[in-house]
Parts: structure tokens; C-alpha cells; sequence
């Protein structure tokens, strides 16, 4: 069978999960992708995962707080070249066609994972469809992403999640404690002297690190984009210490900062864990990964 993803094997063991790179694929030509079978797959998802934003807004706006377009989820798609609207097929896995696609993908990078990422689960696919010229505004994410072009151009700018000058950790904290939606990044042009930054085509596409923020400038068509989303132990792990740290730091105290003290994390760790398995005797759920 013919590979999906191709990869720099050399600069993916050296780059892998810390910082960005690039990577190509052949899936620019794929049926899934085509806008009439998105339309038809927007109109089987649950309503729930299909959102749907209007693209005329900065990079430092929060998307989730702008006026509606006033279109309804397949008006979007079949008016995307004009209506300037970003929208997002969100765990497009529940479908066949596509869980089998998005399978194939990760199959090819699990090889290369070993050694480095552990416990590798809960994959999901998405698909965003954004009109000429939109905007997805600066945000970070909670998991491993892999970013393919599928149709038209954009540009990607993803910061190094481990730059505190870009992202503190306070920030990472209050993200992780909270959501998107009480975490509102601020973007500054200074950052970009840090930019890794990726004009993508058709075929193209970018590795982007658990928590790197980024922003997305659509070009001068439609775009089609193919995310490729998992999670690990190590992303688990991560989520449980920002949690932890941020309410050390609601209490007065300056904890050490995620990363940095493998025994404070180590014992940070297991007193969650305990705390969370003597609840979970209770019936407790712990509350999934906020993404953006």
C-alpha cells in the first residue's frame, strides 16, 4: 500500500514531540476531501461536532465570541469561497470512510514514535474548511497534532511551547485549569522573530508540539486542512501537574514549573493520582482535555 505520510526520519528523531517540522503527504487528491463528500459528511455528524465561525477576525480576537454568520453548517460549505467563515468537522473518526483513513495515517507514524511517546490513544480526526483569506486565531492545543494541506494555500506561525519570553507558565496553568475560554492567549508581533513559520500547499503540512500556540492566515482560495490528533500517558501526566500547580499557585505558593524537577513531578503525580482513584471509587469522572 502506498504511504500517506512522508517524513525527514532523521529530523523527526531529532525534532519529535518537542519542536515543529515539516512534513509531506499524498492526500491532496483523496474522495474524502472533496467538498461534495464533506457536505455529505456534514450532514451526518452530530450537530455537536460540526462549528462553524465567521473568518473575519484578528489573530488576538476569540473566535468563540463573534457574531454568528447567519448560515446554517452546509449554506457554509457550499458558499465557502465567499461567505469568509472558518468552520471545523470535529472527530470526523466517527465516520467509517474516515476512521479507516485516519488508522492508515497514524499507523505510519507510531514506528517512529517509539522511545518517545507512550500510551499513544484516543485519536480523532478534523477537518477544517475555511473561506480566501480567513483567519484562525492564536491558541494552543492539548494534544499531538499533525496539520495536512489538503486544498489551497495558508500559513502556519507555531511557537515553541517551551519559550517561556512567548508563553508562561501561568498561562499553561490557567489553560489547562480552565480552557481556551478563561486561558486567552496574547499574541505580539515580537514573537515572530521565533516563528516557526510553514507556507503550505496541496501536499503539505506541519507537526505541531502538546501546547505550542499558533495562528493560521488562509491565502487566496479555499482551504481544505486534515488534522490528525492523539494523546499519551505523557499528555495525561502534563494536564494532571498544570492542574495541580495552578492550584498551588491559587493557595500562594510558586511551585516549580512543569518539566523541571522530575522527583517534585514524580510525587506531584502520584498524590493526583491517588486523589483521583479515591474518587473514582465514588463514581468520579475526571473532565476530558479542553481543546480550543
Amino acid at each position: 500500500m502506498k504511504k500517506h505520510l512522508l517524513f525527514d526520519k532523521t529530523e523527526f528523531a531529532e525534532t519529535y514531540p518537542k519542536l515543529p517540522f515539516a512534513v509531506k503527504h499524498n492526500l491532496s487528491e483523496h474522495p474524502l476531501f472533496e467538498l461534495p463528500r464533506l457536505l455529505e459528511l456534514c450532514k451526518t455528524m452530530p450537530a455537536h461536532k460540526v462549528d462553524f465561525y465567521t473568518g473575519r477576525v484578528g489573530v488576538n480576537e476569540d473566535r468563540l465570541k463573534t457574531d454568528p454568520t447567519g448560515l446554517t453548517a452546509e449554506e457554509t460549505i457550499e458558499q465557502i469561497g465567499a461567505c469568509k467563515s472558518w468552520m471545523v468537522l470535529k472527530n470526523v473518526e466517527l465516520d467509517p470512510e474516515y476512521n479507516q483513513l485516519l488508522n492508515e495515517c497514524l499507523a505510519e507514524v507510531q514506528p517512529l514514535m517509539k522511545g518517545k511517546t507512550t500510551g499513544v490513544n484516543r485519536y480523532q480526526g478534523w477537518v477544517f474548511i475555511t473561506s480566501p483569506g480567513s483567519i484562525a486565531p492564536y491558541h494552543l492545543d492539548p494534544e499531538h497534532n499533525f496539520l495536512l494541506q489538503i486544498r489551497g494555500p495558508k500559513v502556519i506561525h507555531i511557537f515553541d511551547a517551551a519559550d517561556r519570553s512567548i508563553i508562561s507558565e501561568a498561562e499553561l496553568e490557567k489553560y489547562y485549569s480552565g480552557g481556551a475560554a478563561d486561558a486567552k492567549l496574547e499574541y505580539l508581533e515580537k514573537y515572530e522573530e521565533k516563528v516557526y513559520k510553514y507556507r503550505m500547499g496541496p501536499g503539505d503540512g506541519a507537526y505541531i508540539p502538546v501546547s505550542a500556540p499558533h495562528w493560521v492566515k488562509v491565502e487566496d482560495d479555499i482551504s481544505v486542512s486534515f488534522s490528525i490528533t492523539y494523546y499519551c500517558d505523557e499528555v495525561y501526566r502534563r494536564d494532571r501537574l498544570y492542574r495541580f500547580n495552578a492550584k498551588l499557585r491559587r493557595m500562594g505558593l510558586n511551585p516549580t514549573p512543569y518539566g523541571q524537577s522530575t522527583m517534585g513531578d514524580a510525587i506531584k503525580n502520584g498524590m493526583v493520582q491517588t486523589y483521583l482513584n479515591t474518587r473514582k471509587l465514588f463514581g468520579y469522572k475526571p473532565p476530558p482535555l479542553k481543546k480550543y
